[in-house]
């Protein structure tokens, strides 16, 4: 691929990223996207669309050898990785406990999903977004067990709102049936049609869009300038720190060839939309939280567009 059409396809992944965001946004401020058709737009993704896309996605990538295997342990490690600085720095700072509750929250989740993925999606196709997939299958269960104690630990009792409730039921079950039809599908060695080919390169990106546009009605935007140090500090963990502790695991597991893309991407992500909920479920510093995603992602775009084209070469 020449460098000016993975520039293109970058921008137009980062496009569809922020305009879905800002969409939802502005049809919540418009009053057309509630809080509880946010939800139910949220019920309809997770219980239908995404189960579709991973099990399609999974359905066809290469799972018979052991390389693909690693890339849900990297991911584990590397965002484990995350927690030293960000208590460092949290205690030097001295943040209260809402608040060193968010960095760290923020801290250990990053955007591999719904930015990283998609982003793999316009550069690499299914190939890419399969391989972002298995590499976030540690995303769900860390964020649900050591992303709620921490969230639990440093915080204290929230109401949770109506939106939110999607973090707590038995939504979040749907995309790992799909995951699990589609790897018993590949390992059994069933042809997947054709047409669904066609078909998943649509539905990825409709995905996509319909998620963030509910996650984007629910954003609060703040100048984050009350919390400039620490979102700079986070922007230095999320840009320099995790890519270069996902350098060294790569280069100390040998892997190679568009694993080793996938993963130095992931890597370089910001802050992830998931971390944002947290505040509303156990008290946390919101407006913190908010002030840390949006800088990292503004961040993110420039320094995604500059460093993607050279982690093939890394």
């Amino acid at each position: 691929m020449s460098h000016g059409l993975m520039l293109l396809r970058l921008q137009l992944g980062l496009g569809l990223f922020l305009g879905s965001l800002a969409l939802g946004w502005w049809l919540h401020r418009g009053g057309a996207l509630t809080e509880a058709r946010a939800y139910r737009l949220v019920q309809f993704v997770v219980r239908i669309t995404s189960p579709t896309v991973l099990c399609l996605s999974f359905w066809r990538m290469n799972l018979h050898s052991l390389e693909p295997w690693l890339l849900p342990l990297l991911g584990l490690l590397i965002s484990f990785s995350t927690l030293l600085p960000a208590l460092l720095y949290a205690k030097q700072a001295k943040l209260t406990n809402p608040q060193m509750g968010s960095f760290l929250t923020c801290a250990l989740f990053s955007n591999v999903g719904y930015l990283g993925a998609f982003t793999a999606f316009a550069l690499f196709g299914e190939a890419g977004y399969g391989l972002c997939m298995l590499y976030l299958v540690f995303f769900t269960p860390c964020f649900y067990t050591l992303g709620f104690w921490v969230a639990s630990r440093y915080g204290h009792p929230a109401t949770p709102t109506t939106f939110s409730k999607a973090y707590n039921d038995d939504l979040r079950l749907y995309p790992f049936l799909g995951m699990l039809v589609g790897v018993a599908l590949n390992l059994a060695r069933v042809p997947r049609p054709m047409p669904l080919e066609w078909f998943n390169h649509v539905l990825i990106p409709v995905d996509t869009s319909l998620y963030l546009t509910a996650i984007g009605s629910q954003l609060t935007v703040a100048s984050p300038r009350p919390w400039l140090r620490s979102c700079v500090v986070m922007s230095g963990i999320k840009c320099l720190y995790t890519p270069l502790v996902a350098w060294m695991l790569l280069n100390l597991f040998q892997i190679h060839g568009l694993p080793r893309t996938i993963v130095l991407l992931e890597a370089a992500t910001p802050v992830a939309v998931s971390p944002l909920v947290l505040p509303l479920l156990f008290g946390l510093d919101r407006k913190l939280s908010n002030a840390l995603w949006l800088f990292t992602t503004l961040v993110a775009i420039p320094w995604l567009l500059l460093v993607i084209p050279l982690f093939q070469h890394l």
